[in-house]
């Protein structure tokens, strides 16, 4: 989420650039929601090797790959961590039906054999998934777009606290700074 535009002199030799360093840094997260209108636990996968040891809500479900994204293996957590604990799933789990995009991890053959063992599967055509999705038609957007705004505010925070660090060291610093330690008082 770094911008590709910076502002300075022109003819500057160097532009500072703040960053946090995790640029490349990434995640998904999982939304899920019933024909009912029940939110699911939100599930969460960093790019990690482990698990990060953030103290997470337990109804969110948090797990780490090598990728940051969803795999079979994933794909069989989310199963019995988020779908098989739905409110209607007791009912008749044979007669609900589970929308899938294409993605690669959701038509292996391990993956979609375990599916119908709790639901009937219906797969979205390749590229139509923006107009058939229904999170992508109206709840991943807002996300993304309310995450992003929040990301850019602590952006925006964390650069203005270090940039108050740096003004207090360059006081601390000055000669006559009552900050100073030692500096003369009046």
């Amino acid at each position: 989420m770094v911008y590709s535009r910076t502002v300075d002199q022109v003819g500057a030799d160097t532009v500072r650039i703040d960053s946090t360093g995790h640029e490349k840094s990434n995640f998904t997260v999982v939304l899920s929601v019933t024909a009912a209108g029940e939110k699911l636990r939100p599930m969460i996968i960093f790019k990690k090797k482990r698990i990060p040891k953030d103290n997470f809500p337990p109804e969110v479900v948090v797990r780490a790959n090598d990728k940051g994204w969803m795999n079979h293996e994933l794909m069989r957590t989310w199963l019995h961590e988020v779908w098989n604990k739905r409110k209607c799933y007791d009912n008749d789990p044979s007669q609900s039906l589970l929308i899938l995009d294409s993605a690669r991890c959701h038509l292996t053959e391990d993956v979609r054999e375990l599916f119908k063992e709790h639901s009937k599967i219906a797969v979205i055509p390749g590229g139509m998934t923006k107009y058939l999705q229904p999170l992508d038609v109206g709840i991943n957007k807002p996300f993304k777009d309310n995450l992003r705004a929040g990301w850019e505010r602590w952006m925006a925070d964390s650069a203005r606290a270090r940039e108050d660090h740096t003004l207090m060291l360059e006081l601390r610093n000055t000669p006559a700074s009552p900050a100073r330690p030692g500096a003369p008082t009046s």
